[in-house]
């Protein structure tokens, strides 16, 4: 006799990593996936393509919605997993999360390993966590190896997107090596860990492979067969002095000094402290390899985009 699927709710289910992760675990077959969507986006097609996957749709918003509605958004969830923004405030659904009983919450982290200080964004993510343990709520933190789009070279014919030079610059010496993850990939991932006890109450490192900037731009001329050595070079000097412009190019450079930089994002530094190595866990998952990643990237490039 089967196993009863386990009941999860998706909140932030309509953007990038949300979308693969509903994907993921309504193919498993192994949950029943529901996901919060605002009243005012059950209209739009990003909450029409959720529904079209076979995830039931909750009409709700974890800004305003009381804790005692939350509470009833969670009722009978096994799973909660986050995937909204890092400046959203969370600690109401986690609360809530708790409050029903969920057995398992994944806060919105999904981003790279850094060391705490380095990066703004991070320090939220942290922050976060933090609340989760002080409160003992049961979880588990996914962490993720940089996005490796933002690793390849926009084609000359794309603009830089979100503030001029991102997606044509390579930063620092270009040989420190950064933990990389295709977030298409990521789903599969995901499923994997939230079913996964060893998982519970401990971070997990999901991740595809290690590459340096000149090995992916070196790879991206190949494939594309464009030649991007026209484009700029950012000196850890230049990023600092970037940091400094606004908030946003700290919360963005930030990132690209604790990776290019100061090396903070390996799967040895995430394991160094205390991560869960997702490719020893699960040695028959198969990582898509950088050069698979390469070609399907430079078919149709793309890029994330952000309101702030």
């Amino acid at each position: 006799m089967s196993s009863p699927l386990e009941n999860v709710l998706l909140v932030g289910a309509t953007g990038y990593t949300g979308k693969q992760i509903a994907k993921a675990l309504v193919e498993t077959k192994r949950f029943k996936v529901s996901a919060l969507i605002r009243p005012s986006s059950l209209s739009k097609a990003a909450a029409e393509e959720i529904r079209s996957l076979g995830v039931t749709i909750i009409s709700g918003d974890i800004v305003t919605d009381s804790p005692e509605t939350l509470e009833k958004h969670l009722a009978g969830m096994d799973i909660l997993i986050s995937t909204v923004q890092v400046m959203v405030d969370q600690r109401p659904i986690l609360l809530a999360a708790k409050k029903a009983n969920v057995k398992r919450v994944v806060p919105s982290d999904f981003g790279p390993h850094v060391d705490p200080g380095l990066a703004i964004m991070q320090d939220m993510k942290l922050a976060v966590r933090a609340f989760i343990k002080e409160n003992a709520i049961p979880h588990t933190f996914i962490e993720v190896g940089w996005w490796v789009n933002n690793m390849y070279p926009l084609p000359h014919n794309m603009d830089s997107y979100m503030i001029p030079g991102l997606g044509k610059e390579t930063y620092g010496t270009g040989k420190v090596p950064v933990s990389w993850t295709d977030y298409v990939n990521i789903g599969k991932l995901v499923a994997l860990i939230v079913a996964d006890p060893r998982t519970l109450n401990q971070a997990v490192h999901a991740y595809d492979g290690e590459a340096t900037l000149e090995e992916t731009w070196g790879a991206a001329s190949k494939v594309s067969g464009e030649d991007f050595s026209d484009y700029a070079r950012v000196t850890a000097e230049d990023i600092e002095e970037k940091r400094k412009i606004n908030m946003i190019h700290d919360a963005i450079y930030g990132f690209y000094a604790a990776l290019y930089v100061h090396g903070s994002s390996t799967v040895e530094k995430a394991v160094a402290n205390g991560a869960l190595d997702s490719h020893k866990l699960y040695p028959d998952n198969k990582p898509m390899s950088l050069e698979e990643s390469i070609q399907i990237f430079y078919k149709a490039p793309y890029v994330f985009t952000h309101d702030f």
